[in-house]
């Protein structure tokens, strides 16, 4: 199956909102519609959508300065969805990631631990200090870390 992987488009928000109630069942529309309300707000939301055009993965990532390791992608939310491509689905995902954290100048992308996540204030994740959790990818190596 062919997919396509990019940033949130406008036209594709309630479809998504599918996939990211599977890990943020807390999460009501309006406030979904808030954070994706703009193209610049839909930018920090990646997607990866079937030939019917159903959301099959999701990620949101935004940049931000490690105190240690300097410029890094951060992604607190990763989602695959699929019965039979789940796998491929996440690669195309990461992939598009790791094209984005070069895009931005970053060294490290930084998956984040379900743990470190309060999805109550998802819109103010940029603040949050999960420095030191989860698996974090290096460019330069393509090695990755568990923390």
């Amino acid at each position: 199956m062919d997919y396509d992987v990019g940033v949130l488009n406008a036209a594709d928000v309630y479809r998504a909102y599918a996939v990211v109630q599977l890990v943020m069942s807390g999460l009501d529309l309006q406030r979904w519609k808030r954070l994706t309300a703009s193209a610049s707000l839909r930018r920090d939301w990646l997607a990866v959508t079937d030939a019917q055009g159903y959301v099959r993965g999701l990620c949101h990532v935004f940049t931000r300065e490690h105190p240690v390791y300097g410029r890094q992608l951060e992604i607190p939310l990763f989602a695959s969805v699929s019965l039979l491509d789940d796998q491929r689905i996440a690669r195309h995902l990461f992939e598009f990631a790791k094209l984005r954290a070069k895009l931005d100048g970053c060294e490290k992308v930084h998956f984040w631990s379900s743990a470190s996540r309060d999805w109550g204030s998802l819109d103010t994740l940029r603040d949050a200090e999960s420095w030191d959790d989860g698996l974090v990818y290096d460019m330069g190596t393509d090695r990755a870390t568990i923390h």
